[in-house]
């Protein structure tokens, strides 16, 4: 990999980690601004390199950096309910950017195509693993109901926000990004 890959890579790790801060505590999962993030990460970055920001966000946050949200860290994170959703990064930064490795246009529909397979890969893994965590291991006995109420339904409105925030940076940002550091693989 060369020095601006590795750079490049960096600065999209750190975005995460700044945007992980942004976060309003309401129950079990908080509403961060994280997956505007992995969607940054996916438009911006190859799939290989998407896999590898996201895995560096895990480790780095197993390894007890407080880079979580609400600064936290350490490997008592796999007990968090919400620590599925960062799980859940690393195979939709993969995904999100693989979808758009096939097209070189920019087309508004492709960036919203691979956006909503961000979001499902991110909630399907999040949501399974909250569910696990809520009901087997803290024996909260919370419905499929209760799980969707409380780590999907007050997120998606947020998220069709960070959609288009995230559509509109790509669309303004990553042609320049193309043309001054022609990334590589």
């Amino acid at each position: 990999m060369k020095t601006k890959d590795i750079t490049f890579t960096a600065i999209m790790l750190s975005i995460l980690i700044v945007c992980s801060q942004i976060s309003i505590p309401i129950g079990p999962v908080p509403i961060t601004s994280q997956t505007l993030a992995i969607l940054l990460i996916g438009y911006f970055l190859s799939p290989k390199k998407s896999a590898l920001a996201t895995t560096l966000y895990l480790i780095m946050g197993l390894a007890g950096l407080p880079i979580f949200s609400a600064f936290s860290g350490g490997s008592q994170s796999i007990l968090m309910p919400s620590f599925g959703f960062i799980l859940g990064f690393i195979p939709a930064s993969y995904v999100h950017s693989k979808y758009l490795e096939k097209y070189s246009n920019l087309e508004i529909k492709h960036l919203v195509i691979s956006g909503i397979l961000s979001f499902s890969i991110t909630y399907i893994i999040g949501l399974t693993y909250m569910a696990a965590i809520l009901n087997l291991y803290l024996n909260s006995g919370l419905t499929l109901t209760g799980i969707l109420m409380a780590g999907f339904i007050p997120f998606i409105p947020g998220d069709i926000l960070k959609l288009i925030v995230g559509i509109l940076l790509a669309k303004q940002v990553l042609p320049i990004i193309r043309y001054k550091f022609s990334l590589t693989e």
